[in-house]
């Protein structure tokens, strides 16, 4: 069977492996790059979606990008103490689940290539479901609660600008 996505959004080969890898290894997880049509271990939705498995993300040349930004996401709001246990199901809460998908939405900015504006776009062609209709819509009018959220636990610092308080430079473009 065809995906009929496999057009729609951007893959990791259509970006590489370099610049996701370092950006998850500055916060301390390792991308580790999964065979072509090889399982990937960790995969909660199964391929060609990204898999968690402690403080490793697992993906193939063919995952998503916003997948793999969103299963790094979890790992990131995941309590410390919690991280080494997660195995395929990464999630802990609703609360949880909108942290990951703000911060997802943060550091596409970080993956050239990729960018917010994509990642809005690939997470709405992909089916992510908000009550506003859109990624867009609940990024700029209903995520009060996703960035409370993260502005708590340190990961999205509200006296700072988000990329710099994540440690990704200013936005260039």
């Amino acid at each position: 069977m065809t995906d009929p996505l496999a057009n729609s959004v951007l893959r990791l080969a259509d970006i590489g492996f370099e610049a996701p890898a370092a950006l998850l290894a500055r916060h301390g997880l390792a991308l580790v790059r999964v065979e072509d049509n090889a399982p990937i271990p960790g995969s909660y939705w199964g391929e060609p979606e990204a898999g968690v498995i402690a403080s490793k993300v697992y993906a193939r040349a063919d995952t998503p990008v916003h997948s793999l930004l969103h299963e790094t996401c979890h790992l990131l709001t995941a309590d410390p103490a919690r991280r080494a246990s997660i195995h395929t199901d990464a999630s802990d809460s609703l609360e949880e689940e909108d942290a990951t998908c703000y911060l997802q939405i943060v550091l596409a900015d970080a993956l050239p290539g990729f960018g917010r504006e994509r990642a809005l776009a690939d997470m709405d062609a992909w089916g992510y479901s908000f009550r506003l209709g859109s990624a867009r819509a609940w990024f700029e009018h209903d995520a009060e609660d996703a960035r409370a959220f993260l502005e708590v636990r340190g990961l999205l610092p509200s006296s700072a600008s988000v990329p710099s308080a994540l440690g990704l430079g200013e936005r260039t473009g």
